[in-house]
């Protein structure tokens, strides 16, 4: 397992190591033990640049990934303790990119740490990277949510 993680924004400081740490645990929990993830920090004026070019809007975001194989997604995979099915093979899982302004203001409005938002988006982003997406269904919403909520309280 290969985790790069490339901070591209000065405003706020990151424990890159600590980054790695938790990645490590959500893949681990996700049954993703030979995959290599990569994760960009940036501001929320490239993260703008980004979201308008890959997605058409055009506004920050929090948390965009993008998935090695965007045209076959893998099934997700068995998280431990959950109920579901596939698998993946190893190899590259894909990118996630960050806005550390966005993970801050979210934190505010929420009323938790940084540092507790910023592995939300984590998890959000690696869930994504493995097939999950909100935006198809409400009822893929409600289980994408399930599967965020049952990773945060393991790690």
């Amino acid at each position: 397992m290969s985790i790069e993680v490339r901070n591209q924004q000065r405003k706020f400081k990151i424990g890159q190591e600590l980054i790695k740490d938790k990645s490590s645990a959500i893949l681990s929990l996700c049954n993703l033990n030979d995959v290599d993830l990569s994760i960009l920090i940036v501001n929320n004026h490239r993260i703008k640049a980004l979201n308008k070019r890959y997605r058409g809007i055009h506004r920050p975001t929090d948390v965009l990934a993008f998935p090695m194989n965007e045209n076959n997604p893998p099934t997700p995979p068995l998280i431990k303790g959950g109920k579901g099915e596939g698998g993946r093979q190893p190899g590259l899982l894909g990118d996630i990119v960050i806005s550390m302004e966005k993970t801050h203001s979210q934190a505010r409005e929420q009323g938790h740490s940084p540092e507790r938002e910023f592995l939300i988006l984590l998890i959000h982003g690696i869930l994504h990277l493995i097939g999950y997406d909100h935006e198809r269904s409400p009822l893929e919403a409600q289980r994408m949510k399930k599967k965020e909520n049952f990773i945060l309280s393991k790690i």
